[in-house]
């Protein structure tokens, strides 16, 4: 068994306990590489490994050491190429984690097997603008946002042609069941067990008396429209990490 550690320096507790995890991995006898950083990310909040592809093409299981964040970049990448992903919390939620720092002893059911694998849903998003797609995959949630106006915006999702719900709001949040602990829980959006297979769709500050989410089964396909005055731009973020300005007649489809 080959282990790739990818720890999220930028945070200062993240080094005693990527220490402490080489010490258990040796005293286990696990082969293992730590992934480097790309220089120059002192203002960034989140680690960009250089070599991520290839650090995780070269293991069996990718260990994160770091928070939510670092986890969902990584986990994004070993989906790809159909890794196990194990978080480390050295952050402050730790929903997306398997151990905390003061479980390493429990490294040890890497060797003997003892361990469970636990699946979670992601997302597609395309952006369709007459001939142009940009497609995106997301762990947590796309969500569709306005711009630096305070103005809102009218979201229409509809899905197998009908419309579903349709708000005049500051956006809409599509997410999965990871990602209803998240934005959409902070929006007032449910939250839903991870081994469900759905979509969450939450408003974001709607102009209404009643704000509520609407769950819908992953099986279906939704496509979403934004209107806004010619003043005001709107946008589409990805796990909360990417964003992209959604030009006028563009679809989403989830």
């Amino acid at each position: 068994m080959k282990i790739s550690l990818f720890p999220n320096y930028n945070n200062k507790a993240v080094s005693k306990v990527t220490d402490d995890i080489c010490k258990h991995l040796t005293e286990f006898d696990i082969d293992y590489s730590i992934a480097q950083c790309n220089e120059g990310d002192d203002k960034c909040e989140l680690p960009l490994f250089c070599d991520l592809d290839e650090r995780i093409n070269d293991c069996d299981i990718a260990i994160v050491v770091g928070g939510d964040g670092t986890t969902l970049n990584v986990a994004k990448a070993c989906a790809e190429q159909n890794k196990l992903t194990l978080g480390i919390n050295a952050g402050r939620l730790g929903f997306m984690s398997g151990l905390e720092k003061n479980e390493l002893d429990l490294l040890n059911c890497l060797v003997t097997g003892d361990y469970e694998i636990e699946e979670r849903m992601m997302l597609n998003a395309k952006i369709i603008n007459g001939d142009s797609v940009q497609s995106f995959n997301c762990f947590n949630d796309a969500v569709i946002s306005r711009g630096d106006l305070a103005r809102l915006i009218d979201v229409t999702v509809m899905s197998e042609g009908r419309i579903i719900t349709k708000s005049r709001a500051d956006g809409m949040i599509i997410a999965t069941p990871t990602g209803s602990t998240a934005y959409s829980m902070a929006a007032g959006g449910p939250v839903v067990s991870p081994d469900n297979s759905c979509f969450v769709v939450t408003p974001i500050c709607p102009h209404s008396l009643v704000n509520r989410s609407i769950v819908v089964s992953s099986d279906k396909q939704l496509e979403i429209t934004v209107e806004n005055d010619k003043n005001n731009t709107s946008y589409l973020s990805v796990d909360g990490a990417k964003s992209i300005e959604l030009k006028k007649g563009s679809v989403i489809r989830i």
